[in-house]
């Protein structure tokens, strides 16, 4: 492997110096990096799953026969990419992000994009990639066996200043994907109507009052610094990090997978069940009565697998209690999407389906559709325990991540708490659920109320004392607003910052 010298780039909070260039080796760690590096740069940061992996173009990048810029080449011309980078977005779109990934650099002008889009008019999007990749430019720039990197940062020898403008519009973040950004154009007023881009300062930075944008006199430095608070508690805030579950009590954690395996011992089988009824019924509490201990002995002696398991919780007469008669359909069907299948129902075609199959065929029938689905068995398989598919997936809509929040909404929510459907205007609409319109701020915290019966949605002060980077004194300088069911996720991530709680009152 063979690093070049990096140029700068545009983090989530700061200027940092931005990832290396690879150029293939010939040992096995060489070969992995750059083929990594390909499908990272390629795919506009995205993940592809093993099954959308090219393992005949990879398998002929190990063995020498074919090029970085071949391999390449077969990534901009595979399916994966069309879908995403030009079936799904607007034409504009598409030849930025083309010229983004090939040539590491935005488009120069509204001439080039113009050339491109009139060419995958006439020729076809593959002949398009094509121009790229044969392109002059392209062979100076990585030649045959450097992976291609952002040039833009840099500042390169005949590129306009605007350049790096351009890029950090088109980049944002080494932490987002191209996908995530939607299907318009990030340039087309720049480009088209010579409007001046600005480099825009990521939400979660927040600057002092003294300091103003970057074509203020403020320096770059004062424009990133932190909030300081000027008042003993700060005012009431939600946590502010980079992670965008963060604030949905789902922050800085992978969802944990339990996967049944031969071996496993009797503690690691109760660990299962355990598990199976937090997922399946919603986070509950179980009494001794309410579980289904004739399954729990079949699956424990190996009689039952981890789906039949499953089948059995969810065709309980406590889970009908719990979720079929206390609940409206709609709930009852979204919840079962939850439950079973780890996601949102997609659409309002969707959940009719179920709640005609419900009323027509009956509770079992419904029940069964999920697990005996071709879904749940190509997600799950026969022993793993399903569980909450938060990340994005391939060909599910950005609208479907809200609505997954809006129906997970924590680690410390229970699903008996609400008897109402939180989706049926959102998808009977295709509109963005009430109170998880946005991904940078709960908004839905602010909806609970004091006085109520039930604790989980009273809301609480919590006043903290944190430690400030640097300092040696403690001081009250934040206060948070919760609702009870949020409370464990909130204390949780006040203690991993090392604050100290001050005090805990109800708000009346």
């Amino acid at each position: 492997m063979t690093l070049k010298s990096a140029a700068y780039g545009f983090g989530a909070t700061t200027l940092l110096e931005s990832a290396p260039s690879y150029k293939l080796g010939d040992d096995e760690t060489s070969l992995n990096l750059a083929i990594n590096a390909c499908y990272r740069h390629v795919f506009g940061n995205i993940r592809p799953m093993e099954s959308e992996r090219l393992t005949s173009a990879e398998s002929q990048l190990r063995n020498g026969t074919i090029t970085v810029r071949e391999f390449v080449r077969c990534l901009a011309k595979s399916d994966f990419y069309r879908s995403r980078f030009f079936e799904s977005v607007a034409p504009h779109r598409s030849v930025e992000l083309s010229v983004k990934h090939l040539l590491g650099r935005p488009p120069v002008d509204e001439a080039e994009v113009s050339t491109h889009v009139a060419k995958i008019a006439t020729e076809g999007f593959d002949a398009d990639i094509d121009s790229l990749i044969n392109s002059k430019e392209y062979e100076d720039s990585f030649g045959e066996n450097t992976v291609p990197h952002i040039r833009a940062w840099g500042s390169p020898t005949g590129a306009p200043q605007s350049s790096f403008n351009r890029i950090a519009a088109l980049e944002q973040n080494f932490a987002g994907s191209d996908s995530s950004v939607g299907m318009k154009s990030q340039l087309l007023s720049n480009l088209a109507k010579g409007q001046p881009i600005s480099i825009r300062i990521p939400a979660q930075v927040y600057r002092t009052q003294s300091s103003g944008s970057f074509g203020g006199s403020s320096s770059l430095n004062g424009a990133f610094a932190p909030v300081r608070r000027s008042t003993s508690d700060g005012g009431d805030s939600t946590p502010l990090r980079g992670d965008v579950y963060v604030g949905f009590g789902v922050g800085q954690r992978t969802q944990e997978v339990f996967q049944r395996c031969n071996g496993d011992t009797a503690d690691q089988l109760l660990g299962l069940i355990r598990s199976a009824y937090r997922q399946v019924m919603g986070n509950p509490h179980m009494m001794e009565s309410e579980r289904d201990l004739t399954a729990e002995s079949k699956f424990v002696e190996g009689n039952l697998s981890t789906r039949e398991f499953i089948r059995a919780i969810a065709n309980s007469a406590e889970y009908s209690r719990r979720f079929f008669e206390s609940n409206t359909p709609y709930r009852f069907v979204e919840l079962n999407f939850k439950h079973l299948l780890g996601r949102s129902p997609r659409n309002q075609q969707e959940v009719s389906e179920h709640i005609q199959r419900m009323a027509n065929e009956g509770y079992g029938a419904e029940i069964n559709s999920y697990i005996d689905s071709s879904e749940y068995q190509d997600v799950f398989g026969e022993q793993t325990i399903p569980y909450a598919r938060l990340e994005s997936e391939n060909g599910r809509e950005q609208i479907g991540f809200n609505r997954n929040l809006s129906l997970f909404q924590g680690y410390s929510s229970s699903d008996t708490v609400q008897t109402s459907s939180s989706l049926v205007l959102s998808l009977g609409a295709n509109m963005l659920p009430n109170g998880w319109g946005t991904t940078t701020v709960r908004n839905n915290r602010r909806g609970a109320f004091s006085g109520s019966a039930d604790p989980t949605t009273k809301r609480f002060r919590i006043v903290v004392q944190a430690q400030p980077a640097g300092g040696r004194q403690r001081t009250p300088n934040a206060s948070y607003l919760v609702s009870g069911k949020d409370m464990t996720t909130q204390l949780s991530y006040i203690h991993r910052r090392g604050g100290r709680i001050v005090s805990i009152t109800e708000v009346a």
